[in-house]
């Protein structure tokens, strides 16, 4: 499994410098590379991660040609390093490497601290949760007494109302609804997301297969000044409803 992850990740970062190489002249924005820079990064973590991980003293120290591998790989991949940071530079400016490394790392820490307070808030909803079934859990049976006290004397003195008569003298309140429309949609794997605006900045968010997609328009309740969805978290939950 380690020297599979390895050597795939070999392959991926060899394919996506070869790409690099090959286009660097003709595309206009970084963006027209991105895919493959990102291709970089992640035949880079397989390849770190194959190498003294999963393996026993024995197998990581014991042997020269697996020493003698890992030291080979390992110059190989600086140097494709070392090859893609030049085309980079030289195509978009002295800083725009060095720019691509700090934006990267970012994102990795903000990731990492939205999952660390994701984690937390979690944990504290769970405790304010118990706590509150703990002493709620004290009146359920008076509760359930009263309740069932409550119905036998409502069915024997009130009046069976249809629901539309429910809802013309007040009993049911139907919530007020708006049209909301397709603003945006994003893709990842065979899920999609879709995000809805209506009237008063009413926002909905809404996921589905790739194969139904999304309808250009529903009714849904009216919840004026709403936040409109983040793309970021957006592309989260999709990574997370894929797996």
């Amino acid at each position: 499994m380690v020297v599979a992850e390895i050597l795939t990740g070999i392959a991926l970062v060899q394919k996506s410098v070869d790409f690099i190489k090959s286009n660097i002249g003709t595309v206009n924005d970084i963006k027209d590379i991105a895919k493959q820079i990102d291709g970089f990064f992640l035949g880079e973590e397989q390849m770190n991660k194959g190498q003294g991980r999963g393996l026993s003293l024995k197998e990581q120290f014991g042997s020269v040609e697996s020493s003698a591998e890992d030291f080979i790989n390992r110059r190989l991949l600086e140097e494709r390093r070392n090859e893609l940071k030049q085309l980079i530079n030289l195509r978009f400016g002295p800083t725009a490497w060095d720019s691509i490394i700090a934006e990267r790392a970012e994102r990795i820490n903000q990731a990492k601290e939205a999952h660390k307070q994701a984690k937390a808030k979690a944990r504290k909803e769970r405790e304010e949760i118990l706590e509150v079934v703990k002493w709620v859990g004290y009146g359920f049976i008076i509760i359930g007494l009263v309740t069932a006290m409550l119905v036998v004397g409502v069915k024997v003195f009130a009046k069976d109302y249809t629901r539309d008569q429910k809802i013309r003298n007040g009993t049911i309140s139907l919530p007020k609804m708006t049209t909301c429309r397709l603003k945006k949609q994003k893709v990842f794997k065979d899920k999609m997301a879709c995000i809805y605006q209506g009237a008063n900045k009413t926002y909905e968010l809404e996921f589905t297969d790739i194969r139904i997609g999304c309808p250009k328009q529903y009714k849904c309740v009216f919840n004026p000044n709403g936040d409109e969805p983040s793309i970021d978290k957006v592309m989260e939950s999709l990574r997370s409803i894929a797996k």
